[in-house]
């Protein structure tokens, strides 16, 4: 698999630059993002959310009232906003949701492809790493892998 290093066009900027870097460098108009500390993410809950992209500029889970910014997929057409909220010193990724044609996806939907939601779980610590092993081992993790991504509406 080949791959490229980018370096973020706005260093010092957290997740919403290295966001922006990834979209202005991107050939194609929507990306999506997810953190790579989620060993659980889903492949039909990644190709649902890119379905819902067309006519949107982001498509973020929203949970409980909790936004999902690191497993979304946005357009070239935050980039305006992104880079003013950068130049303001805002760098809460959820400052864009509101500046910029957004679909939230809520917990039911979400549930039909990981009832656990464990395409969220972030893996930092050792802790956590010992939690992901034994969701493993136990296979409970939940995962749905399948078919290539295609319509779910």
């Amino acid at each position: 698999m080949k791959g490229k290093v980018i370096v973020d066009l706005y260093p010092g900027k957290g997740a919403l630059g290295g966001i922006y870097t990834g979209l202005a460098s991107a050939e194609n108009f929507y990306s999506l993002v997810v953190g790579c500390d989620m060993p659980f993410l889903n492949r039909d809950l990644l190709c649902y959310l890119i379905d819902l992209a067309p006519g949107f500029d982001a498509v973020v889970p929203r949970i409980d009232g909790m936004y999902e910014p690191l497993h979304a997929v946005y357009s070239k057409g935050c980039l305006t906003s992104m880079s003013e909220l950068m130049k303001q010193g805002r760098l809460e990724i959820s400052k864009l949701f509101n500046s910029v044609n957004t679909r939230y996806v809520d917990k039911e939907k979400i549930a039909r492809f990981d009832p656990q939601f464990l395409s969220f779980f972030n893996a930092n610590t050792l802790g956590d790493l010992r939690k992901v092993k034994e969701l493993i081992k136990q296979g409970e993790h939940g995962l749905i892998v399948g078919r290539d991504c295609s319509s779910y509406d």
